[in-house]
């Protein structure tokens, strides 16, 4: 019999995703799941995390991932989801975005395989570990295996699924594409297949693949992936503003399996035809150029790229931010031999980059014209863009003039002899450098500023990337939201007004009562259990013991012929207790004690039923008011 799936619905699924980008836990994947289907998860739910597994990240890749097993006997559940992140931002403690680096490198230049690499690697070892741990139980339910993925997640889980087969399923969420420059390099299966098709030298050199006519490569990048895998196997979930799907039309992406495409934003539609505007031919020049750098990217990462591109060595200049004027003075003869040898670099790219530059400039009228005509700027914006532009062409040019300068007075210094004025004037040109680089900052707020239209239609895609968009729309049709906290928002129209109320807070309100009020009805279990001990029965226990002490010295009155005193041997003859005869008289109890305990019991009590009382309003409150969902009821009932 077929398993049903655990995460079953998209809004499941997202939330349960979303979760990951912080650390997800089996409580809180339980919390979800009993919020949105009413029910208990499954018995067993087991959480693997990627940054457990040190091996995973041996490249620093930037791969991060969770994997979730569910198992239940009684409902024959046997399921395992693996978890690929999307992308984040920036790395961790710095600026550089590596998986948006990535995201150019390894999928629209397609020169790049780290993370793949590493997220196949996180399934094999965990899909080997559950099995094995399967097989000590003596559990025989088949596995069964879903890839989920956001973004940069969702092209791993792709990937993975066309190149190496290991899910029954795949549910992907506002992702990244797969590209065909991307497969070629991960693939060489499918690489021998172009060659075959197309032209053997791909096999040799590798940049070949651009100059294939993408509508041609596409179709055939998909004819061949259809053959390898079930088409049905991969479900996308789109928000129709999002950015990547926006630039899915561009060269070099192929799109497989179904797709739902929500509208996550009433007011706002997609830049997907701002993006359409944009010249294959343009697209082929960028992609060119940036391959020239993917190993470069694949081993130093971002800076080695900026580096490699400008011939700027950001350390070295990142390291001069915190020398005074002695210190560059101190260090000369070090400063002016790094300038000698960043100059050498900077004489072969910046012009590269200048050129590339001044190209930009030359077809920015055109694109900025396009843009206009959108509605995303006005002319006058359009025209002071144009002129920071050209005012940054300039400002680099002049920086390019300046190190030249720089770099002749350093060797002028290193050939005679190190010269306090020519070194405090190098530092001086250092800080003409600086200063040019600060009007390139104005230059570009000014742009920022003419360009906020562009940028707010930007962000919206990016923000209806998000997966909390996603799950927003997805919420809305049930009458529901989430907080920033990702906590249940139950919302109700009465009238004109729009009533919401936190039910995932209310659940925790209610249950935590009821815990509190457990514990302290065990807690006051304990208290009179300890007060009949100590005081109620030890008073009868002392009373049976006087009781017995009594009856033994009457019925045995010689054993306590030393109660007599001491006599001399003939006298103890004559002097014999022959009869002892108490008049008992035992006062009970002080009523005062039992009346304290018993005033005090009733008081903690009165307030655990009162305490009850005021939960137990919160979940009628809540049944009564959204009557119509049953599952509100049954959330109240389940224990996160």
């Amino acid at each position: 019999m077929s398993q049903k799936l655990v995460l079953d619905t998209d809004l499941l699924r997202a939330r349960v995703m979303n979760l990951e980008y912080e650390h997800l836990t089996a409580e809180e994947i339980r919390r979800i799941y009993i919020e949105e289907t009413g029910s208990d998860p499954p018995d067993q739910i087991h959480v693997y995390h990627s940054q457990d597994f040190k091996n995973i990240n041996i490249n620093d890749s930037g791969f991060d991932g969770t994997i979730i097993h569910f198992y239940d006997e009684e409902k024959r559940i046997n399921q395992m989801y693996t978890i690929a992140r999307g992308s984040e931002i920036q790395e961790k403690d710095t600026w550089k975005p590596l998986d948006w680096a990535y995201n150019t490198f390894g999928i629209f230049v397609g020169q790049n395989k780290n993370q793949y690499d590493d997220a196949l690697r996180f399934d094999e070892m965990v899909t080997q570990k559950i099995t094995e741990e399967l097989k000590r139980n003596g559990q025989t339910i088949e596995l069964k295996k879903i890839g989920l993925g956001h973004s940069l997640g969702g092209n791993h889980v792709q990937v993975i699924q066309l190149t190496a087969h290991r899910f029954d399923q795949v549910y992907v969420i506002n992702d990244a594409p797969p590209s065909a420059y991307q497969l070629a390099y991960i693939d060489k299966r499918f690489r021998y297949e172009l060659a075959k098709k197309f032209t053997p030298n791909i096999l040799s050199d590798y940049n070949l693949i651009y100059s294939i006519p993408p509508s041609e490569l596409k179709a055939f990048a998909e004819e061949y992936y259809k053959k390898q895998i079930d088409e049905r196997s991969i479900h996308h979930l789109t928000a129709q503003e999002d950015l990547l799907y926006a630039v899915s039309g561009v060269r070099g992406f192929i799109d497989i399996g179904s797709r739902q495409v929500i509208d996550t934003n009433k007011d706002f539609t997609s830049i997907k035809d701002l993006i359409a505007k944009i010249s294959d031919k343009d697209v082929k020049a960028i992609q060119v150029y940036l391959s020239q750098y993917s190993y470069i990217y694949n081993e130093k990462g971002f800076d080695g790229v900026v580096q490699a591109m400008t011939g700027v060595d950001i350390a070295f200049i990142e390291s001069l931010q915190d020398y005074d004027t002695m210190d560059y003075v101190l260090h000369a003869e070090d400063i002016l031999s790094k300038i000698d040898h960043m100059y050498d670099e900077m004489s072969e790219k910046i012009p590269v980059l200048l050129k590339h530059i001044g190209i930009l400039y030359k077809n920015l009228d055109p694109m900025l014209s396009v843009f206009v005509q959108l509605g995303y700027m006005t002319v006058e914006e359009k025209n002071t863009v144009l002129s920071e532009v050209k005012g940054i062409e300039k400002d680099v040019t002049s920086i390019q003039q300046l190190l030249h300068e720089l770099l002749n007075r350093e060797r002028l210094i290193g050939i005679v002899f190190l010269n306090p004025v020519d070194i405090l004037q190098c530092i001086e040109t250092l800080f003409q450098i600086r200063d040019k680089v600060l009007d390139i900052e104005k230059r570009l707020q000014i742009i920022q500023e003419n360009t906020m239209n562009l940028q707010n239609a930007i962000t919206m895609s990016v923000n209806a990337h998000s997966l909390n968009e996603v799950i927003m729309a997805l919420a809305r049709s049930k009458g529901r939201t989430y907080d920033e906290y990702g906590n249940l928002i139950l919302i109700k129209k009465m009238g004109a007004h729009e009533i919401r109320m936190n039910l995932s807070s209310a659940v925790r309100v209610y249950q935590k009562g009821l815990q509190i009020l457990e514990e302290k009805e065990t807690v006051l279990h304990k208290m009179k259990q300890r007060y009949f001990d100590e005081y109620v029965e030890d008073f009868e226990i002392q009373k049976r013991k006087l009781m017995n002490k009594i009856e033994d010295m009457e019925q045995n009155p010689w054993a306590y012929q030393r109660l007599l005193g001491h006599f001399t041997y003939d006298a103890e003859r004559v002097y014999v207790l022959r009869r002892i005869e108490v008049h008992e008289s035992i006062p009970p109890m002080d009523p005062m004690i039992p009346h304290i305990f018993e005033t005090m019991f009733s008081y903690y009590e009165q307030e655990i039923s009162k305490g009850k009382e005021l939960i137990a309003t919160i979940k009628k409150s809540f049944e009564e008011f959204f009557e119509q969902d049953q599952n509100v009821a049954k959330i109240f009932d389940l224990r996160y």
